[in-house]
């Protein structure tokens, strides 16, 4: 069911993007852990930087997308589907958008050891690299799961009505 020109699987896009988003931060983690390991640390200070550009500059664009791709959504739900189909996943798509935004909160946070990465603190590169995973994972944790939490509630709700 299709409401006010509005396809049903467009529904579904705001918990694909936030399950991506969140595969992605897990991601992210596991292969940054490894630079973390004490015998490989001397190593990793050297390198980090070359690696953490790369990565960066990969990254952020797939991040950017998806959080976009989530924003976008949700808020085309909320202004193109009437009230009477949305019911009671209205609520529940604002959060998740809401959610989504939160993901930007931490930019002032975790900026510092983004550009110490990049700019290479040289022997306090895995220094820089704990503190950003420290920030990334506690993102991860409150605004990047609730986000997705209230993306798959909200996409229940609706179908479950509709």
């Amino acid at each position: 069911m299709a409401s006010a020109g509005l396809p049903a699987t467009l529904h579904l896009v705001p918990v694909i993007s936030t399950t991506c988003s969140l595969w992605f931060a897990w991601d992210q983690y596991e292969f940054l852990m490894i630079f973390r390991k004490p015998d490989l640390q001397p190593q990793s200070n050297k390198m980090l930087s070359s690696y953490f550009n790369t990565f960066f500059s990969r990254g952020a664009p797939r991040v950017v997308g998806l959080l976009l791709t989530s924003v976008i959504s949700c808020g085309s739900i909320l202004r193109y589907s009437p009230s009477t189909v949305l019911r009671d996943s209205a609520p529940w798509y604002l959060a998740g958008l809401l959610c989504t935004l939160g993901h930007q909160i931490y930019m002032p946070i975790i900026l510092p050891s983004i550009r110490a990465l990049q700019g290479d603190a040289k022997e306090n590169n895995v220094s820089e690299l704990t503190k950003w995973l420290r920030i990334h994972t506690w993102r991860s944790l409150t605004v990047d799961i609730a986000a997705w939490v209230c993306c798959v509630v909200a996409t229940t709700k609706y179908f479950s009505h509709n």
